[in-house]
């Protein structure tokens, strides 16, 4: 069975350290992506994650753009999307989040045991996009 890996793309504002470590405890291996183009890089790899983190505030694309951006050129992808933010707190911000492709919008500041539920809920119930329309 493969590692269990997150890639967290995170912005500059808040250090990702806390929710890292919290994921690193909770068994998965976590890669940090502090710009869009270093995830970019890190979907190339042949080996694909469990989840793509993005923080709404990523440098070089927004993550509602990053999400777009993998939702259409990743169409097979075997991995959710989660999108999460301090700042874009209102209803209208989650909608967009789904609409572009990610699985779950999460606001942050966020109880660890509920960041921890919502993240491995958004790995064990993903569904491909391309089963999804099969289904």
């Amino acid at each position: 069975m493969s590692m269990r890996t997150i890639y967290f793309a995170h912005d500059q504002q808040e250090s990702p350290e806390a929710r890292k470590h919290f994921l690193e405890l909770a068994g998965y291996v976590v890669q940090l992506c502090p710009t869009w183009a270093a995830l970019e890089d890190a979907l190339k790899q042949a080996v694909q994650p469990s989840l793509v983190l993005i923080d709404v505030l990523l440098e070089g694309r927004n993550g509602f753009e990053a999400t777009r951006t993998i939702s259409q050129t990743l169409p097979e992808r075997s991995f959710p999307v989660i999108l999460c933010s301090n700042i874009y707190r209102p209803r209208p911000f989650r909608e967009e989040a789904l609409r572009a492709g990610a699985s779950d919008y999460l606001l942050l500041p966020m109880a660890t045991d509920e960041f921890l539920r919502r993240t491995n809920q958004a790995i064990a119930y993903f569904v491909p996009p391309g089963k999804a329309k099969a289904a």
